[in-house]
């Protein structure tokens, strides 16, 4: 693997060389100190990552990102700075904006577990870049008819995402997600068919059959589910009196409603919401006994306009503060916020992403009451959930057993 360092200072250079030396013998470093002798050094040959410095003569780093974006660099960036957090923050802002792959920010002075730790990352990505490069050649028929015909075959379906509780541990709620069972290429996610679904006007339709298919899957859950509330997305785009009063008239839907089993998420990243139309409809629901959520909060359109228009009674921290919270002040002051104001307006939390021990204990000491991610549970298919339960309570007392000694200690 080939590592290009970009800073003016050769003394960084070198400290940064010796640790990617030590992590493995195997790495190619290249030194350039600035953007223009590294982009004179890419002629030749293209690395597969580059750390990057910000401030620097002649073509500094901002600029550098723009001539990667131009070039439509496939490779991974790594960006190294005494810079202001915020600005980092920005600069990494702009690697996405660009289309570029960032592995992360690593503040001066630099650490080799730091690197590790980037590096993993950016063997993660090569392995999902490939896997998935088949299927970004799937030929699927994403036409109206095709979707339509789809939905006729019932290959629409459910799978959950279990939503678990910091206080206990307890399961407290699943999310219905969907996925597309295709006859020739398998389980596809909505990052394969959503776009086309909504532009095909078939939201309702799907949104429908989710609703569907989980009250459904209620009635043959174990007993250990019997609490679980169902968090079902609702798109602002499906929003319709046809679709509110389908809801309101499902008996099944109803009795869910008066237990508080049921939560409907809708996301903030539209301006769609801005419509009387919307904020009738979604009263109505609240009215009902619906729990409402703000999905992705914190990222979308106007946020606090949302919550201070809308009947809602929950929030989801999109993951991005998450899972960064615990590294970049901002996005923990961000997370922070969003918490203690849901304290304040009375609303439940739940904190979504959560990949790791560490972010679980993070958002548990901010006071988020739920926990939605792959340190958890992947999403999965119903007949799995019952299997699941068992892992997982074995391995919360285990994260019990492991936080008391450390205590002890």
């Amino acid at each position: 693997m080939k590592v290009l360092i970009v800073d003016d200072h050769a003394f960084q250079r070198r400290a940064i060389t010796s640790m990617i030396s030590k992590l493995s013998s195997s790495y190619e470093v290249c030194h350039a100190s600035d953007g223009n002798e590294a982009i004179s050094f890419m002629v030749t040959l293209v690395p597969d990552i580059i750390i990057c410095d910000l401030a620097m003569p002649n073509m500094d780093g901002l600029a550098l990102l723009g001539q990667l974006a131009l070039r439509e660099y496939k490779g991974s960036i790594i960006l190294s700075s005494v810079a202001d957090f915020s600005l980092l923050r920005a600069a990494a802002n702009l690697v996405d904006a660009y289309g570029l792959n960032l592995l992360g920010i690593m503040p001066k002075p630099s650490s080799a577990q730091q690197l590790s730790y980037f590096f993993q990352q950016h063997q993660n990505h090569i392995k999902l870049g490939k896997s998935n490069t088949p299927a970004l050649e799937l030929e699927l028929d994403t036409s109206k008819a095709g979707l339509q015909d789809a939905f006729n075959k019932g290959q629409f379906i459910s799978v959950f995402q279990p939503q678990i509780s910091f206080a206990n541990g307890q399961c407290v709620g699943l999310e219905t997600l969907c996925r597309w069972q295709h006859p020739a290429h398998g389980l596809l996610a909505p990052y394969y068919f959503l776009e086309y679904i909504e532009q095909a006007g078939l939201m309702t339709e799907l949104t429908l059959a989710m609703i569907e298919q989980s009250i459904n899957t209620v009635e043959k859950l174990p007993s250990t589910f019997s609490h679980a509330k169902l968090a079902i997305n609702l798109s602002p785009a499906s929003l319709s009196n046809e679709l509110i009063n389908t809801i309101l008239a499902n008996p099944t839907l109803q009795a869910l409603a008066r237990n508080q089993r049921i939560s409907f998420e809708v996301t903030e990243q539209t301006q769609l919401l801005s419509t009387n139309l919307s904020l009738e409809l979604l009263s109505r629901l609240r009215m009902h006994g619906f729990n409402l959520s703000v999905d992705d909060f914190g990222t979308g359109y106007s946020s606090l306009q949302q919550l201070s228009r809308y009947p809602f009674n929950e929030i989801k921290l999109d993951r991005s503060f998450v899972v960064q919270a615990e590294n970049d002040a901002q996005c923990a002051a961000i997370a922070d916020m969003a918490i203690q104001l849901a304290r304040r307006l009375k609303m439940r939390v739940t904190a979504e992403g959560v990949e790791t021990y560490e972010q679980w204990q993070y958002m548990k000491r901010l006071g988020a009451d739920i926990c939605q991610g792959y340190f958890c549970a992947k999403p999965m298919l119903q007949q799995q959930l019952a299997a699941w339960h068992t892992q997982w309570q074995q391995q919360y007392q285990h994260l019990k057993k492991a936080k008391e000694q450390e205590a002890l200690n």
